[in-house]
């Protein structure tokens, strides 16, 4: 077999408004794979981009094309024949499908797209940086140039600028797979290596490689997520009824069996992790630590507002008239109308007294 190499980027594009759009900002995230297929004779290869809005989901579907593409041989010649839509079924089964409601996946061959669905539609940049980088292979960020210079040249109003970064390398021969990832968390970065080294029994696969990588990713992911539903419902921010704590069960299920398939991957082949095997049970507790600072933060927030609006309002009672009891304001009121009533009878009587006087004048 001949030597597999794939990388994932994890990619951010900003676009800003321009003259009458200044005031406008929209932000492009997704997960660029690049998956190179090598036949085992080395006469065909056949190279697609994966871009997907999780890594897991990328990296899983590669998983499945290169299980077609070296069980049963290259896929463009027959791509109509490919069941690029069950595969993603496959992807999406269970936990991704019920949880993320905004997922999407498109598949790319020499700029043209081969498979694409999902709930939401991926930016369009996406796609016209992919035709450029056909017609400019093996240069990557001059194909981002190319696509901005593009949006240009047709009078577009936004400027647009690119950030990306490695997330994970996967390298494999039939002697040995590597597998190198690099994961954000609440507080720090998550970098983990793994080598897995053949065995008497069995040879190290691109597939299995690449399906591991995958379970690795979304079991820190949803750790994260079981964390921080865990810590909410001792907290009592969430009702134990609730969709939310619903999505917690189902996320501790699917841990479950995302640790008995990385299991079954160190029984068949010599694994050794870099610096040690990620556990989900670890990230769980710190994504419960994190929800509980947050809270924490949150109430500290609240309290000092609070006394901040107290100290407000003592000092404008000290600067202006101080606060006088209802019942004496009930007396005053009283005795202003009384006041009043008097001042209309003098009125009156002085009005009386004028008349009779201009009579005897």
């Amino acid at each position: 077999m001949e030597e597999f190499s794939a990388t994932l980027l994890r990619e951010k594009f900003i676009l800003e408004g321009i003259e009458q759009k200044a005031d406008r900002k929209e932000i492009a995230t997704g997960n660029r794979l690049i998956l190179p297929l090598i036949s085992p004779n080395g006469n065909v290869r056949e190279e697609y981009i994966i871009r997907s809005q999780n890594m897991h989901t990328a990296v899983r579907y590669a998983s499945l094309m290169a299980k077609e593409f070296y069980r049963t041989g290259p896929m463009m010649s027959r791509k109509d024949n490919v069941d690029w839509q069950d595969m993603f079924k496959q992807v999406m089964r269970g936990y991704e499908e019920k949880w993320n409601p905004g997922y999407w996946i498109c598949v790319y061959h020499k700029g043209q797209i081969i498979f694409e669905d999902g709930i939401v539609k991926r930016p369009a940049l996406l796609d016209i940086i992919e035709k450029c980088d056909a017609q400019n292979p093996n240069d990557y960020d001059h194909s981002v140039k190319l696509a901005k210079d593009a949006f240009q040249q047709v009078g577009s109003e936004y400027n647009i600028k690119h950030d990306s970064n490695i997330a994970m390398l996967i390298n494999v021969t039939e002697q040995v797979g590597k597998c190198a990832a690099v994961v954000r968390g609440p507080n720090r970065k998550t970098t983990f290596n793994f080598t897995a080294r053949r065995t008497e029994d069995h040879k190290v696969q691109v597939a299995q490689c690449l399906n591991i990588s995958a379970a690795f990713l979304e079991g820190i992911q949803v750790a994260f997520s079981a964390g921080m539903i865990r810590e909410k419902l001792r907290l009592g921010l969430i009702d134990k009824f609730s969709s939310d704590a619903k999505k917690g069960e189902d996320a501790g299920a699917l841990l479950g069996r995302l640790n008995l398939v990385i299991n079954q991957f160190e029984n068949l082949l010599d694994v050794h992790y870099r610096p040690e095997r990620p556990e989900f049970s670890h990230m769980i507790d710190e994504a419960s630590a994190y929800m509980n600072r947050l809270h924490q933060q949150e109430l500290n927030a609240q309290k000092e507002a609070e006394q901040q609006a107290q100290e407000e309002a003592a000092a404008a009672d000290e600067d202006g008239v101080p606060d006088v009891p209802e019942e004496i304001l009930q007396e005053a009121e009283k005795a202003a109308q009384d006041a009043g009533a008097d001042m209309d009878a003098d009125v009156t009587k002085d009005d009386g007294v004028s008349g009779t006087d201009d009579k005897k004048s």
